[in-house]
């Protein structure tokens, strides 16, 4: 008997069996039958839709589950499990100036390339517990970028980019209040790029406490991250400490009323066992690009308080919200940070100071969806801000890749735009310029990860996105 007979004679038993049975037996054993028939390939869902018509009224969810049996299947002890991920290719054009490979001469270099990047990941749910795994590419944790034609033999038609894992996290909700997570995560903090990349992610744990009250909502958060993990005890090679970070947030959400929002937290963040490493020096202003980077890893003495903040008003009249947002840190070891550097640089100036700006406008449906940044098809939206941030303000190693190119010493206007084709499809544009802070000092960051190989004076940024989110 072929496949089509085959088809043909179990359509067949399906609708008999459908015609033998009551209204509540249909809704049980015969979708347990359509399912198990679809579930092995026997039947199509649109081959099986069909045998349920005409008992559109003792089962409205017949579609829905139909469909709901094509889909991924997962363990039984999983309640939930939701499949995500994104698509983008990107265009970037990248300029600037300052010392290279020769202290006190300046030169210009330029960088345009095209990109793409793909994350793809799986979130799930059982009872109080859930999970989340990701997959994306880029070695570093900055950047989840490959460049067209990007491999290291003759060209890059052969080549695959290598894939790595973005997240793997277990998470607990303990009571209505209190939710624990393990492992490499989200960042647990509400924050802003000035301080860290929206790319990176924690290793370690997080406690996170959430309690309403009236009209707010508080939030406290402590994050304990292992900055530099593997701690060694050795009697031939010595002990290696573990660098790691500590950080205490508290914070409310009031809604003034059904339109109107603020919200405002502070943090404080600190390291532990972090002077054995080299100490952070951002050098001369006329230093080359090799000896700014060389040293500037080091995050001794940082203890920083922060300070981020937002004000969300919604105009329901016009389906437009605007925001009010920025971001304050201080490093209250900032002195000792200088010092640190050296006598020499630390006489050009101690500035352990940042903060930034801005304001953003965008279309909504409504107030909850603009407060969240959801965004369906034909939304737009439009944000600029200006921030400064110093030399021994922040982590260099944690700062945002892109604006800034990965360094410390630097200010300078951001503006982004979007506009959404789809719910799930949509362009941004973007654009950066940047100059040295203090020009007595060079432009510190972190090894390995900026993108001009300059000791910058000044620096330019120009980005052109296509997104498609599943």
């Amino acid at each position: 008997m072929n496949l089509k007979l085959n088809k043909l004679v179990l359509s067949a038993l399906a609708s008999t069996f459908l015609l033998g049975y009551g209204e509540t037996a249909m809704a049980d054993a015969t979708f347990d039958l359509v399912q198990t028939l679809v579930q092995k390939g026997i039947l199509t869902e649109e081959e099986a839709l069909p045998l349920m018509k005409g008992h559109e009224n003792d089962n409205q969810n017949v579609d829905k589950k139909i469909k709901k049996a094509t889909r991924l299947s997962v363990s039984d002890a999983i309640d939930n499990a939701t499949l995500y991920g994104d698509i983008r290719v990107r265009y970037e054009a990248r300029d600037g100036s300052g010392e290279g490979s020769t202290a006190g001469v300046n030169i210009d270099e330029n960088r345009d390339r095209a990109r793409y990047k793909v994350t793809l990941g799986v979130k799930t749910e059982m009872n109080d517990w859930y999970t989340d795994l990701a997959l994306a590419m880029g070695a570093t944790g900055r950047s989840d970028n490959a460049t067209f034609g990007s491999s290291t033999t003759s060209g890059d038609i052969d080549n695959k980019q290598g894939v790595f894992i973005k997240r793997a996290m277990i998470g607990w909700k303990a009571t209505d209040w209190l939710t624990l997570e393990a492992g490499r995560m989200n960042n647990p903090l509400y924050t802003t790029p000035m301080v860290w990349d929206a790319d990176l992610n924690f290793e370690g744990l997080a406690e996170k406490v959430n309690y309403k009250m009236n009209f707010a909502d508080l939030f406290f958060t402590a994050a304990q991250a292992e900055y530099q993990g593997d701690r060694k005890n050795f009697s031939t090679t010595g002990d290696t400490p573990t660098v790691e970070l500590f950080a205490f947030q508290g914070g409310a959400k009031y809604a003034f009323d059904d339109h109107t929002s603020a919200k405002a937290a502070l943090t404080y963040t600190t390291y532990n066992h972090n002077n054995g490493a080299t100490k952070f020096s951002p050098q001369l202003a006329s230093a080359t690009n090799a000896t700014v980077t060389g040293t500037s890893a080091g995050v001794n003495d940082l203890d920083t308080i922060e300070i981020p903040a937002e004000f969300n008003y919604y105009m329901s009249a016009n389906s437009i919200g605007m925001r009010l947002f920025g971001d304050y840190v201080h490093n209250t070891s900032g002195s000792d940070r200088c010092n640190a550097a050296g006598a020499a640089i630390c006489a050009l100036g101690n500035d352990d100071n940042a903060w930034m700006l801005g304001v953003a406008v965008g279309s909504a449906a409504d107030y909850k969806s603009f407060e969240a940044n959801k965004m369906v098809k034909g939304d737009w939206a439009a944000r600029i801000w200006y921030q400064e941030v110093g030399a021994y303000s922040v982590d260099p190693n944690a700062v945002d890749s892109d604006f800034m190119d990965s360094r410390v010493n630097m200010k300078g206007p951001v503006f982004k735009a979007q506009y959404n084709f789809l719910d799930n499809v949509y362009a941004n544009f973007a654009y950066g310029h940047a100059t040295r802070k203090n020009n007595a000092i060079g432009t510190a960051g972190s090894v390995n990860t900026q993108d001009l190989a300059l000791n910058l004076k000044d620096f330019n940024l120009l980005q052109l996105d296509l997104t498609y989110k599943f």
